[in-house]
């Protein structure tokens, strides 16, 4: 165990710091995802438009871990479950930020859901396959997501 420092491997406490920081990404997109709702609740597009951005710069963070992981031959999980997420902050950017377009009274919309609750769902698995714990704190932060990005319909 030579170069091991609190019982791990220089190589194991790189991926439990990328691993943690998932996580950490995970649950702040789905606060600020709750706060950007709770702001076009409120009529606050300036907010809005900020909190989308601080999202998707960790979305696009969250690709870049993608391939580090692929890269470093880890469990195949810990790349795929983290490419949904990506693929919809991709989408994100074409559609709110390059054509800004109201495509949300489109068609289009339901596959934008659809990719967007897929990109979620990615991050909670992620967050149980790191640790039980973390992965039931992703699935509270979701939930409260998901509260307010419905609480317009209701």
């Amino acid at each position: 165990m030579r170069g091991c420092v609190l019982g791990l491997e220089p190589e194991s406490r790189f991926r439990s710091k990328i691993d943690l920081a998932v996580v950490g990404m995970s649950n702040l997109i789905n606060v600020l995802m709750v706060c950007l709702f709770a702001a076009r609740l409120s009529g606050l597009p300036n907010v809005e438009y900020v909190l989308g951005v601080a999202a998707m710069i960790m979305g696009f963070a969250l690709g870049y871990i993608a391939f580090l992981n692929r890269k470093m031959k880890r469990d195949k999980w810990f790349t795929y479950l983290l490419i949904p997420v990506f693929l919809f902050f991709i989408v994100e950017l074409v559609l709110d930020y390059v054509l800004t377009f109201d495509f949300r009274s489109t068609a289009i919309v339901g596959p934008y859901i659809l990719l967007y609750y897929a990109g979620l769902w990615g991050l909670i698995g992620y967050s149980f396959k790191f640790e039980n714990k973390w992965g039931f704190i992703t699935l509270a932060t979701y939930f409260a997501n998901m509260t307010l990005s419905v609480l317009p319909y209701i």
